[in-house]
């Protein structure tokens, strides 16, 4: 059967890193409640000092899929899917709790899935659990003890970012990283599970606050 070369609208985009760089401290200093956000050359500093791979494994995967610390801590080998088409991962939704979530707990809780285009980071993900022969149900990652938070390993991970990171750091640049491709704010909201656009609404700011950026390219006359 012929498949037909349909792409995405959007084909290219080019962002200009180093004027968005730039403007990050009058947005979160003129926006009201804009959460802390990086942006994508400061997320990959971050990365890059990260020489552990598990660490940085666990970094990559909050900023490529907007997960939470506390998401993907919980994953374990069967949240990885590859049907020959595509590759994905399914997380849960977990109530913020400090400690582990119990058998139960996970079960009731609303379950996502976000698909993993990178290919690099996939060959990672797949090498990581084949060196390491994990059981179906076990977590992959087992750097925090019971009772501690996660964001507490969070922080002292990510020692050295520009601002004050926190557990949900990460899934507010995943989701300020999308919009400025030019992905749709419904489309992001799905992928971080969220019912309506007006929670993430906010991040836009970072889109329309720089006017005359926003303008260039506009003829009037």
């Amino acid at each position: 059967m012929e498949v037909s070369a349909v792409a995405f609208p959007i084909q290219s985009v080019q962002v200009d890193w180093d004027r968005l760089v730039a403007k990050l401290p009058m947005v979160l200093d003129t926006i009201d409640a804009m959460p802390v956000y990086l942006l994508k050359l400061e997320v990959l500093r971050l990365l890059d000092a990260k020489k552990h791979p598990t660490f940085r494994l666990i970094l990559d995967l909050m900023w490529t899929i907007g997960a939470r610390i506390s998401q993907v801590l919980a994953l374990n080998p069967t949240a990885f899917i590859d049907d020959g088409y595509d590759f994905g991962v399914i997380l849960i939704t977990l109530k913020q709790r400090p400690g582990r979530s119990t058998k139960k707990a996970l079960q009731r809780s609303p379950k996502r899935y976000t698909s993993i285009t990178d290919h690099d980071l996939e060959d990672r993900i797949q090498s990581y659990l084949h060196a390491e022969h994990f059981k179906k149900t076990e977590r992959i990652f087992s750097v925090c003890r019971d009772g501690e938070p996660a964001y507490s390993y969070l922080s002292e991970q990510c020692r050295g970012a520009p601002f004050a990171i926190s557990a949900y750091t990460f899934q507010h640049s995943f989701a300020i990283h999308l919009l400025s491709h030019g992905r749709l704010l419904k489309y992001v909201s799905q992928l971080l599970g969220h019912k309506s656009v007006d929670s993430i609404e906010i991040y836009t700011n970072v889109l329309t606050i720089d006017g005359p950026h926003f303008l260039n390219g506009v003829d009037f006359h």
